[in-house]
């Protein structure tokens, strides 16, 4: 893997750390085209749980748009890596069977701020920031903000942040549900890895199928969400983890999952 994404497996935990420490973590085609091949693999390596983080005490302090004006910047450009590029990686992390979980340690910014938002859960070091500053270039949110704000803080408080720009500190974003937990600096990693850890004993086939039923209930009816719950359901009874985990409960014993 490129030295500007870092991959690290702790047993089932996967992390991959954004690591461009000197722009603080500002992607680019390079880094997002790394990123979208690394979280492609971990469908298949036998990750349980995915990290997403960032090196030198920042997670992503949003598009390297200085490298980008010095290449030739142009809106057909601009729109072609969007479409090409950042929208596939962004969809991928989105679309990822397993959890996906964004440390945030430092500044999560612009399209950082919408990489953090497209994961599943969000753990916050008390250096944690963050900012939805497209408004600050005359931009609006590019990398699905506009869709995911408004569903994990509320439309009046999105609208807020995406009208203004403004930070928002780690209490903050504990405080309005944009972050699950709030970790110190000092062990924040470790204490990521260790919450990760228990999501990753849990059922793979339950997580995924969890996960799959939750997100598409967010574009349905109850109805409609009550009769996918139901078809997941059936086909975890009839997988060998489903099995398995009856019979540990009545045995009274730890679950065996085998991911199938």
């Amino acid at each position: 893997m490129s030295d500007i994404l870092l991959v690290n497996r702790y047993d089932t935990v996967t992390v991959l750390t954004l690591n461009r420490p000197e722009v603080r973590n500002a992607v680019d085609a390079d880094l997002m085209t790394a990123l979208h091949d690394a979280l492609k693999a971990c469908e298949s390596d036998g990750s349980r749980v995915v990290v997403l983080t960032g090196a030198g005490g920042a997670f992503c302090s949003g598009a390297d748009i200085k490298k980008a004006v010095a290449n030739g910047f142009s809106a057909e450009e601009m729109h072609r890596v969007l479409n090409e590029v950042y929208g596939p990686t962004l969809k991928a992390i989105r679309s990822l069977p397993m959890p996906v979980i964004a440390a945030v340690d430092g500044f999560a910014a612009g399209i950082g701020c919408d990489m953090a938002l497209a994961c599943d859960i969000r753990l916050v070091s008390e250096r944690g920031k963050f900012a939805e500053l497209f408004i600050r270039v005359g931009l609006i949110p590019d990398g699905g903000g506009t869709y995911l704000l408004p569903r994990i803080i509320g439309l009046g408080r999105a609208l807020e942040l995406m009208y203004t720009g403004m930070d928002v500190d780690a209490e903050e974003a504990y405080r309005i549900g944009m972050a699950n937990r709030l970790y110190p600096v000092g062990t924040f990693m470790e204490d990521v890895v260790s919450y990760a850890a228990i999501i990753s004993q849990k059922s793979p086939g339950a997580l995924w199928r969890g996960k799959q039923a939750m997100l598409q209930s967010l574009d349905s009816t109850y109805a409609e969400a009550l009769d996918r719950e139901h078809e997941h359901q059936r086909a975890i009874f009839n997988s060998e983890d489903g099995i398995e985990g009856f019979m540990a409960f009545a045995q009274k014993r730890a679950p065996v999952w085998k991911g199938r």
